[in-house]
């Protein structure tokens, strides 16, 4: 953002738009966690359930007046326009579901940048909370 503002570049595209949907934050644990604590794993789900919820039903302005206190070194004007950004390129996700399509495509840009050999079975890594 600074550098576009000091006229010395600007943005051509985005890498989140250009590079499809990838579950680029995602959490995990051990089954025997999951198991022990599924009211803290609900918890935690419904947590970030509220937050895209937040997101997708307030303004720019009112997002970044949200979570301008992590960004200490950006003015909420500059913040407001990130933000912006994220939302017209569709950035945020509606709920918190992990996509097996996502998955892949997360797992085809590991492999091809030759940091993962073997890929890992969908099926055996997703856990959802009802």
């Amino acid at each position: 953002m600074a550098l576009e503002q000091q006229g010395g570049g600007y943005v051509v595209a985005s890498l989140g738009e250009l590079g499809g949907i990838v579950p680029y934050t995602a959490y995990f644990a051990r089954d025997s966690y999951i198991k022990e604590h599924k009211d803290l794993i609900a918890s935690f789900v419904k947590a970030t359930q509220k937050g895209l919820d937040y997101v997708h039903n307030h303004s720019d302005r009112e997002v970044a007046e949200a979570i301008i206190n992590q960004f200490p070194d950006t003015s909420l004007e500059d913040l407001e326009e990130v933000v912006g950004r994220y939302r017209k390129i569709d950035a945020w996700p509606t709920d918190t579901t992990f996509k097996e399509e996502s998955f892949e495509h997360l797992q085809n840009i590991i492999k091809k940048a030759g940091e993962l050999e073997k890929t890992a079975p969908f099926d055996k890594l997703t856990y959802q909370v009802k």
